[in-house]
C-alpha cells in the first residue's frame, strides 16, 4: 500500500509540470548526508531535480550505503502557500550496511503566518532494525535562510520503524522566515525503509467578541471575590 502511495504521487507530480511550470530562482532545497561522504544538495528545478515542478523536488541518488528508490520533497505552491505553511517529505530507500543517513528539506518566504505547527512522520522498514528522528525549524526575518535552525518549533522525537510519531509547537516567527525539515535514519545493518515526514499548521482562533466579554464577566467576578475576603 505504501509504495502504491509513493507510486501515485510521483505520477501526480509528472501531471502537474504543465500547470506548475519552472519559475527561475526557485529557493526550496533538499540535501542529504550520510556523515561519510560528501554533502549532496539539490535545489528545486535544480541539477539533481528530476522533475520539473515548482516545489516539487524529485530525487534517485546513492550516497554511501544508501539508495534513494524515490525520494520527493513538497512546498509552496503545489502544497500549500506562504500564508499557510506545508510541506512533505516522503522516502523509499535501503542500505546495504549499516549507516545514518540525513535529509533536509528547507523553503523560504513564508509568512505572515501563525498557529501551531503539526509535524508527523510514519515508517516502517523490513531488515535491520532503523529509528528516525524527525524535527522542524524555522529562522525569522531578517534570517530568512534555506537550512536554518535557528528556531526549533516541534520534534516528533527519535523512534524506531515501524511508527507513527507526532510533535507539535507555537509558529510565531517575524516574517519573512524559512522552515526546514530535518529527518535522520540510523540503520544497524542492511535494510529497507519508507517513511514520510511533514508538518501542516493549524491557525489559533481569534477571540470572539462573547468570549472577550466573558473574559471581562471572569476578571470582575475575581475582584469582587478578592474584596469580599479582604
Amino acid at each position: 500500500m505504501e509504495r502504491f502511495r509513493i507510486s501515485a504521487c510521483v505520477a501526480l507530480l509528472a501531471s502537474l509540470i504543465v500547470a506548475f511550470p519552472i519559475q527561475a530562482h526557485a529557493a526550496a532545497t533538499l540535501t542529504l548526508y550520510d556523515g561519510v561522504n560528501p554533502l549532496i544538495t539539490v535545489v528545486d528545478n535544480g541539477p539533481g531535480d528530476q522533475i520539473g515542478v515548482t516545489g516539487a523536488i524529485l530525487v534517485h541518488t546513492n550516497v554511501g550505503v544508501w539508495n534513494l528508490a524515490v525520494s520527493t520533497a513538497i512546498t509552496k505552491p503545489l502544497f500549500g502557500s506562504a500564508t499557510e505553511p506545508v510541506m512533505d517529505l516522503d522516502i523509499q530507500a535501503n542500505s546495504t550496511a549499516a549507516g545514518s543517513l540525513r535529509l533536509v528539506f528547507s523553503d523560504s518566504d513564508f509568512g505572515p503566518a501563525s498557529g501551531i505547527l503539526n509535524a508527523t512522520v510514519t515508517g516502517q522498514s523490513t531488515g535491520a532494525g532503523t529509528t528516525v528522528t524527525y524535527d522542524v525549524y524555522g529562522d525569522p526575518a531578517p534570517g530568512n535562510a534555506i537550512g536554518a535552525l535557528t528556531d526549533h518549533i516541534a520534534s516528533a522525537g527519535t523512534t524506531p520503524l515501524p511508527t507513527l510519531a507526532t510533535g507539535s509547537g507555537p509558529l510565531g516567527l517575524a516574517t519573512p522566515f524559512s522552515l526546514t525539515q530535518v529527518e535522520t535514519f540510523v540503520a544497524s545493518g542492511p535494510t529497507s525503509l519508507i517513511s514520510d515526514a511533514s508538518f501542516n499548521v493549524t491557525p489559533v482562533p481569534e477571540p470572539t467578541g462573547m468570549s472577550l466579554t466573558g473574559l471581562g464577566l471572569a476578571a470582575c467576578l475575581l475582584r469582587v471575590l478578592r474584596r469580599n475576603r479582604s
